[in-house]
């Protein structure tokens, strides 16, 4: 029955796959390069990923996380061989049971999280879809950022977002309460009605589910930033969308409360760009022209930043772009 499922899922997909498969921007070469692998990734993990996006990948995580989630384990199982045909390069991983192989699949979902630091979002999308489940943490993410930061196509960009969807949806059934599952689902959701008119938006359904979503995983770790961070951004889209009193009153959505998420998030990653760049974007829009010199203000705090991966360093860029635009 799983396969039959998975079958008619693929089907379904498949307008939306062509055009995700499509050749992708590289990472420009004008900004910052970085040389993360699967051998140092250790040495820079807490720093990258703040502990939000899980434990670094070892055979001990994914142990604990086959225990902990074993339907994940058993569908990773025949992802790898249903998937062996075209990626005969980890048909080893299939050599008796795969717990035999957590240290070697560990290297191969560090590589694919290296990837993505590095910015070849393609090729981290690649191995880690292959990857199966634990691979979709890094392959999905880079997709995601590769869409909202480097796509300029906006048919592009919505189908490389509903596969983000997709794909997190053909999983979150089996790990319900999988914490990085669940906010890539919120995200490619909170991203794609992010271009729609207020109408098409609430068609979708996806605004309470995101906002549920992330209410929820703010309630299991108050210290979430990235869970913090779009939230906030949602709200404001709420609000631009269906103006402050119907926000207010059908999704409890307030400038207040999305000013307040922001500068927790401030006070918990001062140096985290993207939280800049997503505030500015929400001043805007609940402030419209009003807004724009607190947002160029924001803006500017990102001028002087380090970036520490390619996701910052076109945080920066985009953080830098909008300052412009609001100048000229």
């Amino acid at each position: 029955m799983l396969r039959l499922s998975i079958f008619f899922l693929t089907v379904m997909l498949h307008s939306e796959l062509v055009l995700a498969d499509k050749t992708w921007a590289p990472y420009p070469e004008s900004l910052r390069s970085f040389d993360y692998s699967q051998q140092n990734l250790d040495q820079h993990w807490q720093m990258l990923t703040g502990g939000f996006r899980g434990p670094l990948p070892t055979a001990l995580s994914l142990q604990s996380d086959a225990e902990r989630w074993p339907a994940l384990y058993d569908y990773t199982r025949r992802h790898l061989q249903e998937s062996s045909a075209a990626h005969p390069e980890l048909s080893y991983l299939l050599e008796g049971p795969l717990d035999g192989h957590f240290e070697a699949y560990a290297r191969e979902l560090r590589t694919a999280w290296s990837l993505l630091f590095n910015g070849r979002f393609k090729d981290a999308r690649d191995l880690g879809l292959a990857l199966g489940p634990a691979g979709y943490f890094p392959a999905l993410y880079a997709q995601a950022l590769h869409a909202t930061l480097i796509e300029s196509d906006p048919e592009q960009r919505r189908a490389l977002l509903e596969e983000v969807i997709s794909r997190t949806q053909e999983i979150r059934d089996l790990a319900p309460d999988h914490p990085i599952i669940r906010f890539g689902n919120a995200y490619g959701k909170a991203r794609t009605i992010e271009e729609m008119s207020a109408t098409e938006a609430l068609g979708t359904g996806y605004t309470s589910d995101v906002l549920e979503t992330l209410e929820s995983l703010l309630e299991q770790d108050a210290e979430n930033i990235y869970a913090m961070t779009l939230l906030a951004g949602v709200q404001a889209g709420i609000i631009e969308k269906a103006g402050s009193f119907v926000a207010r009153i059908t999704y409890g959505a307030s400038e207040s409360k999305m000013k307040a998420h922001f500068e927790k998030a401030r006070e918990l990653a001062p140096e985290y760009p993207g939280l800049y760049y997503e505030y500015a974007r929400a001043i805007i829009k609940v402030r419209g022209q009003d807004g724009e010199k607190a947002a160029r203000d924001l803006l500017k705090k990102t001028s002087d930043m380090t970036p520490e991966s390619a996701e910052e360093a076109l945080l920066v860029q985009a953080s830098a772009r909008l300052h412009q635009q609001l100048a000229d």
